[in-house]
């Protein structure tokens, strides 16, 4: 069944793409609109931009726009009708379900289709049947779960049968091909058949970041010899490790709060956010991987470790933390008292209380893991409280951001009683040792040989040739290089690191961004060699040469001052025809698949795009780009 024209103008009306975005990319306030970093291709300096008044996306970095449909379609890997019903689901607005998606559909929706019919089966066996009323009672009377919760996190119950769901999704013309490949049934050991997975369990349904069903989790209620939690296995649409459960409820309350609570479990999940508490998230028994950890990062940039009193519990948040601290998030670890869990704790003492105890109870990386240290070693010997030292060092070398870096030493000699200028040097052998084991490992690599020259021959010549800056490239590196911090913003307001060639350049690019960041632009750090042979003798290059506006970039109408006479017009300059260069790459490249293509639908697409592209020109040569980033 097609979706109306007038269902969808309902959804679109009802979808801000501020907020459908804000999901995604943590955007900031620029002008009328927003910005972020583009969650479509990498880059450093925000350059994906948010049109609250069109409701529509654009990335000036890599290109891609649209309106909030198409955001979701290419960030979730969605066809259109499941965009359409996901962000319905979101707004509340009830669309008719689809009958069976037919032969033809795509295998993805049909599991999805599955999944959906699945949760609601579950629910309805839980909230409607007599058989459902054991598990109703766990929930309520025993887990104090209320009803409202059950809605909200759709808890269900799934019957003491072989083929309940079985015999329900046959009659609702679900095949059993596509039950298996949703995790839902089990195939017999004779191949005479399959069988429900789930059987006498209270279900928790997992959803994705857009509210759409992937997976379950089941708990048993029976006293058999059986495991007590099963979970969906991996499927087309379930990828455990890049799954959080609750990110959906919660991932509002992160960003509003700025961190993420992350506990073990579906129950902490549930009754913490019952009691108030609602930025929490569980890894569903899985150990903390780096997909979850970029899925929280979307949201925040703190994360608190809840981990139960165990040698168990410290061992995961001591593996956790290195992760977290890799992929630039701030993290803090909270012990629980002894056999208490967030759900037992929450449920007696209540959400206040719960909060007050991690403010006051949270840790930072440094004290946990030298504490673990002490409790596991009791460096007791001069060897292992050193080896303590090292372990606390090697994640403190881990966290990107220097003057973070920075401020973990001086906490680690605070507490350790090392001096920082010898955390410091332990930190820098630590990084030769990475560095030497990275260089033995590509020594021993194979190398690829070209014909009868051998491996020799390729050792010694590029297999690829770098790529040479464009000149307006080199006076933009030369303006960041000489005028320092207020022209790098500058510049890196209005550019994205994209737009530099790869290589030397784009390197660059990158380290002055790193720097600016760490608050100190050294151009000394380019020449030193740290940074690269290739970004040396750029830098030397465009410092020795004194690359200047070329008078030729008057034939695009860009003004040429003399780089001391004014630099930020000069910047301008160099930034409008470089943003020229690139796009008129695009459009030359653009005609010649106009010129290939056949097709006429894919011909007039082309040309749209054509169109679009000679609208950005137009906006690049009149210096609109300089509002897209406005303050």
């Amino acid at each position: 069944m097609a979706i109306s024209d007038h269902k969808i103008e309902e959804v679109r009306s009802a979808s801000d793409i501020v907020d459908v975005v804000g999901n995604y990319v943590r955007l900031k306030k620029r002008g009328s609109g927003f910005v972020g970093l583009c969650p479509f291709h990498n880059e450093k300096t925000p350059s994906f931009n948010v049109n609250p008044r069109m409701q529509i996306f654009k990335c000036f970095g890599c290109g891609v726009g649209g309106d909030v449909f198409q955001f979701l379609m290419r960030v979730e890997r969605l066809s259109f009708p499941e965009a359409v019903r996901a962000l319905a689901e979101n707004a509340g607005i009830v669309i008719p379900d689809d009958s069976n998606p037919g032969p033809q559909a795509d295998a993805s929706e049909a599991v999805y289709h599955a999944l959906r019919f699945a949760a609601r089966f579950f629910h309805q066996q839980l909230v409607e049947t007599d058989e459902g009323r054991t598990a109703l009672h766990y929930l309520v009377d025993i887990r104090g779960i209320s009803t409202s919760s059950i809605r909200k996190f759709g808890l269900g119950y799934a019957p003491d049968g072989w083929d309940t769901l079985l015999n329900a999704a046959r009659a609702a013309s679900i095949s059993e091909e596509v039950l298996l490949k949703a995790g839902l049934v089990v195939e017999r050991n004779d191949g005479s058949g399959v069988y429900d997975r789930y059987r006498n369990r209270v279900i928790f349904p997992i959803f994705s970041k857009v509210g759409k069903v992937i997976g379950f989790g089941g708990r048993v209620l029976s006293d058999a010899d059986q495991p007590k939690y099963i979970n969906s296995p991996e499927t087309i649409v379930y990828h455990k490790s890049h799954v959080l459960y609750g990110l959906f409820q919660a991932r509002q309350d992160i960003r509003r709060q700025g961190e993420a609570i992350l506990v073990e479990g579906y129950t902490d999940v549930i009754s913490l956010a019952q009691a108030g508490v609602g930025h929490v998230v569980a890894s569903s028994g899985t150990a903390l991987t780096v997909e979850q950890i970029d899925a929280i990062k979307k949201y925040c940039d703190r994360v608190i470790l809840i981990y139960d009193a165990d040698t168990a519990g410290a061992a995961a948040a001591v593996r956790g933390i290195d992760l977290i601290l890799e992929r630039g998030l701030a993290v803090y670890v909270v012990r629980l008292p002894d056999k208490e869990d967030p759900d037992t704790f929450v449920r007696r003492e209540g959400a206040e209380a719960f909060m007050r105890f991690l403010h006051d109870n949270r840790m930072d990386f440094v004290t946990f893991k030298y504490n673990v240290e002490r409790d596991e070693d009791d460096l007791n010997t001069p060897e292992s409280e050193a080896a303590g030292q090292r372990s606390v060092v090697a994640s403190i070398a881990r966290i990107p951001d220097p003057l973070v870096r920075a401020q973990y030493v001086r906490r680690a000699s605070e507490i350790m009683g090392v001096p920082e200028g010898t955390l410091e040097r332990t930190m820098a052998g630590l990084a030769r040792q990475r560095r030497g084991r990275r260089g033995r490992r590509r020594s021993t690599e194979p190398q690829a040989s070209s014909g009868a020259n051998g491996p020799e021959q390729t050792q010694s010549q590029p297999a690829v040739a770098v790529a040479v800056p464009a000149p307006e490239e080199k006076v933009l590196l030369r303006l960041m290089l000489e005028f320092g911090p207020d022209i790098v913003e500058f510049i890196l307001s209005n550019m994205s690191l994209d737009e530099f060639t790869p290589g030397p350049s784009r390197d660059a690019v990158a380290a002055l961004v790193a720097m600016y960041q760490a608050g100190q632009v050294d151009k000394t750090k380019l020449l030193d060699g740290s940074t690269g042979e290739g970004v040396q003798h750029l830098a030397a290059e465009v410092l020795t040469d004194r690359h200047e506006p070329s008078t030729n970039w008057s034939r695009q109408n860009i003004d040429v001052p003399t780089l001391n006479q004014d630099p930020r017009e000069s910047a301008t300059s160099a930034m409008a025809l470089l943003k020229l260069d690139r796009i008129d790459q695009a459009i030359r490249q653009l005609n010649s698949r106009i010129r290939s293509e056949v097709g006429e639908e894919q011909v007039r697409s082309l040309q749209r795009q054509m169109m679009e592209l000679h609208a950005i020109r137009r906006d690049i040569q009149d210096r609109r780009f300089l509002s897209w980033n406005e303050v």
